[in-house]
């Protein structure tokens, strides 16, 4: 090749050295762009794989966050259920707590029944003694006037120079007569008052000790109650209707007629029923519950009852078909049978 400032190639294999020197950078520049596609590829497929990876964490994240849920869920729901159980049974508590006390309002009102007629009895004769007492001091006070009288025709016979001395002597023991009468009579009045004075103390002391006895029988009421609910909380469980049999018995008296009537399992309306068809129903039901029968006796308001016969009533069935007051096998006979009218 010839120009200016250029000499002419002498070397050997001129022609070979050009054809690799087109070669290399050919390769050079494939490689180049192969790698470049390679290394294109793989931030694609790192950039896939960390939005993967974000996607597993957050699909991981919302299974913790729902398997989190589920036992909060479930932990809730068995504190619910457990409150539920609590709130039953209290409950029940509460439905067995309301007969006893209904059944101690009415043993009270028979008490204070009985103590009233007594106090009426003691006012009825107090009465009768004060009346007598009147009646007395009516005559005592006609035995003083007859005694003025009697003075007076004294007093004037003593001035009558004509009078006899037998008619004085006369009206002398008449007079001597009424005054011992009038004497009698003053120390009966005097012992009246002293037997309305000792009656009255005597009353007042039964008021102080009636009162005393029931203020006694309440704190002894209310240390019983207590003692038997630590008794109970202690030794047995509460007593309640969850899984067991429910039947439920209403008990009341009308126009002097008891009356019975039952509903089994709380549903429907109350049935009338006579004492002996209602044991044969519940010797049946018991039989057939093997969980046991819940008894629950209902005394309406204005039941008309003693006490003695909702109590007898109320024992009887527990002690006879109640779960919880069973106490052995042997079933009694009824004490009180009390047919529906």
């Amino acid at each position: 090749m010839k120009g200016s400032g250029s000499f002419i190639d002498l070397r050997l294999n001129r022609g070979s050295d050009q054809g690799n020197e087109s070669f290399w950078p050919s390769f050079t520049d494939v490689m180049t762009v192969i790698m470049m596609i390679f290394l294109i590829a793989m931030v694609v497929v790192l950039l896939r794989n960390m939005e993967l990876v974000k996607e597993i964490r957050a699909t991981i994240e919302a299974e913790r966050q729902a398997m989190e849920l589920a036992r909060s869920t479930g932990e809730e729901k068995e504190s619910l259920a457990a409150q539920l159980d609590t709130a039953l049974e209290q409950l029940d508590a509460a439905d067995t707590r309301i007969n006893e006390l209904q059944l101690q309002v009415m043993r009270l009102q028979e008490q204070n029944s009985v103590r009233a007629r007594a106090i009426a009895d003691r006012d009825a004769r107090l009465e009768a003694l004060r009346e007598e007492r009147a009646n007395l001091v009516q005559q005592a006070a006609q035995l003083m006037q007859d005694k003025q009288s009697a003075e007076k025709t004294a007093a004037e016979a003593r001035n009558r120079e004509t009078l006899s001395r037998r008619e004085l002597a006369d009206l002398q023991q008449q007079y001597q007569a009424i005054r011992e009468q009038l004497d009698r009579q003053n120390l009966q009045i005097a012992m009246l008052k002293a037997r309305l004075e000792s009656q009255d103390q005597a009353l007042a002391q039964a008021r102080a000790q009636r009162q005393d006895v029931e203020e006694k029988y309440l704190v002894l009421a209310d240390e019983y109650d207590s003692l038997k609910v630590r008794y109970d909380k202690l030794i047995r469980p509460a007593r309640s209707a969850r899984g067991r049999h429910l039947v439920e018995v209403r008990y009341y008296k009308k126009n002097g007629k008891r009356h019975i009537e039952w509903r089994d399992a709380g549903e429907g309306e109350f049935r009338a029923v006579s004492r002996k068809k209602l044991d044969d129903i519940l010797s049946r039901l018991k039989k057939q519950q093997p969980e046991g029968l819940y008894i629950k006796v209902i005394l309406p308001r204005g039941n008309g009852l003693s006490y003695s016969e909702a109590w007898k009533f109320t024992n009887d069935l527990h002690r006879r078909y109640d779960y919880y007051f069973q106490e052995s096998p042997t079933e009694k006979p009824a004490e009180d049978k009390a047919d529906s009218d």
